[in-house]
């Protein structure tokens, strides 16, 4: 019993190998359209496996992105925005939650506004999702 599922999870392995190689990436964009202050907004982002750090976007910067494969686990990256002079609005959220099975080709884009954190998957118009929080 124990050999039949080693076999069975080397044969699924390679499996979900090949198709990750065939797979487009998945991504996420942030944006600063932050209109009525047009204060810096500050991202940070994490999954289990990665930190991605500190970033800086001014009004109408170009949105930081990153892309990825989700891995065999569920792939979750978390995200804190912050504006304002002394950053003290923030929000945090999961900017992408993977699933059960492997997702290709999707991306999720943020906009942090004035009123709060918008969301678009796939292209779809954008919904307020988030208010911001004050320290």
């Amino acid at each position: 019993m124990k050999l039949a599922f080693i076999f069975l999870y080397l044969i699924f392995s390679l499996h979900v190998e090949s198709n990750v190689e065939k797979c487009h990436k998945n991504m996420v964009a942030i944006q600063n359209n932050l209109t009525l202050s047009r204060s810096i907004l500050k991202v940070h982002c994490v999954s289990k496996d990665d930190d991605l750090g500190d970033h800086f976007l001014r009004f109408q910067d170009v949105a930081y992105n990153f892309s990825f494969h989700d891995s065999l686990l569920i792939t979750r990256f978390k995200c804190i925005l912050w504006k304002g002079a002394n950053l003290e609005y923030h929000q945090n959220f999961t900017a992408y939650q993977g699933g059960a099975y492997l997702k290709c080709g999707k991306f999720n884009s943020w906009e942090a506004r004035d009123d709060g954190i918008y969301f678009s998957r796939n292209r779809e118009p954008m919904k307020l999702m988030y208010i911001w929080d004050k320290y």
